[in-house]
């Protein structure tokens, strides 16, 4: 009998992590061999770390601040995600990433081990998003009630940190992915960088990124104009990042872009559960000095 009740569709276990329906076994085998570019830039971050906002962000410093095209063109369009395929929007991120022209704003939530043999092979640029896994934690809960195509999670708020904990989602272990890829922060073309310090000082943000990006004459009034064009509030009424046209996605459950807070795991992890979560914590990631701030 399986442990969880919940059921992804599609669902499928691939080198020993859990997948949904829309990154089938055989696009996980072809991004393996996917044709990374010296000037690619790689977005790669867990599920629900703030993805869409680097990806805005990020777009927006490699193209010199073109909000006029930022605002005709939904973002999972100008910044593909990888290992993904839905065929009702006709999103397949392999093959939307493979014409595009350089340099290319790619996103993924894979693993160390299951990203493009590429991705280590040349100088591409990777930018790792994290965010402090509670907050993250309940944020992904959000997310599995509303979408479809997670099956729309009706457990409870319990059920699914227990899932969390054990890695049972999509994408696979929390741990296992911050794990692999903090082991690659001292690579020149990894960059490491924080939900939370995006939203204590985003125009910063942005000029460490830019120079990373090898953008470092980005102009104050550019990274005003970005920084304006992704602010939280910005990014959840804009029609090309919020996400409302996905037809998966029911905004009355739960938006994509939900609260945008730092420490709002506090109104859902009872004093227990925070403490059990830490023990693990404390347990899978010893050794590991990450510095998440759960709150601000």
């Amino acid at each position: 009998m399986e442990k969880y009740k919940h059921v992804l569709p599609g669902q499928h276990v691939y080198k020993g992590r859990l997948f949904f329906g829309f990154s089938p076994p055989d696009v996980l085998d072809a991004v393996k061999d996917f044709d990374v570019r010296e000037d690619d830039v790689f977005i790669v971050t867990y599920p629900k770390a703030g993805t869409t906002w680097l990806q805005e962000i990020v777009w927006l410093i490699v193209n010199d601040g073109n909000i006029q095209k930022a605002k005709v063109e939904q973002v999972y369009f100008r910044s593909p995600f990888l290992e993904f395929k839905d065929l009702v929007l006709n999103e397949v991120g392999l093959e939307l990433a493979k014409p595009m022209p350089s340099p290319r704003v790619i996103k993924t939530h894979l693993p160390v081990d299951l990203a493009p043999t590429g991705i280590f092979k040349t100088k591409c640029k990777k930018l790792v998003l994290f965010r402090n896994p509670k907050d993250l934690c309940v944020s992904y809960f959000h997310f599995y009630r509303s979408s479809s195509s997670f099956g729309n999670f009706q457990g409870s708020w319990p059920e699914f940190l227990e899932m969390f904990l054990d890695g049972h989602v999509d994408h696979g272990s929390w741990f296992d992915f911050t794990k692999g890829w903090w082991d690659k922060r001292d690579n020149s073309d990894v960059y490491i960088l924080y939900y939370e310090d995006m939203k204590k000082d985003l125009k910063n943000e942005i000029k460490k990124m830019s120079c990373f990006l090898d953008k470092s004459d980005i102009s104050e009034d550019t990274v005003d104009k970005i920084a304006n064009h992704c602010c939280f509030e910005s990014m959840r009424t804009n029609p090309m990042t919020n996400h409302h046209d996905v037809y998966s996605i029911n905004k009355e459950i739960s938006p994509l872009l939900r609260k945008g807070m730092v420490g709002d795991w506090k109104s859902h992890f009872t004093v227990e559960q925070s403490g059990y979560f830490d023990l693990l914590y404390a347990e899978k990631m010893k050794g590991i000095d990450i510095p998440f701030q759960y709150q601000l």
